[in-house]
């Protein structure tokens, strides 16, 4: 189910914080760029991407 400009804008006023329609309009628009930011951040990875399992010292 897609999030409603009026669903968001109910749950930016549970935060309490006062903004106006063009601010929440302005939110409500990066809201889907901002979840794919949070789906590509959160996605899980494979082991060699961390870096102390793949690190060689380079000994003199």
């Amino acid at each position: 189910m897609p999030l409603t400009p009026e669903t968001f804008g109910r749950m930016l006023d549970q935060t309490g914080l006062s903004l106006t329609d063009a601010q929440k309009s302005v939110l409500f628009d990066a809201h889907p760029m901002f979840q794919a930011l949070l789906a590509r951040a959160t996605a899980p990875l494979p082991r060699e991407a961390e870096p102390a399992v793949i690190f060689l010292p380079d000994l003199r």
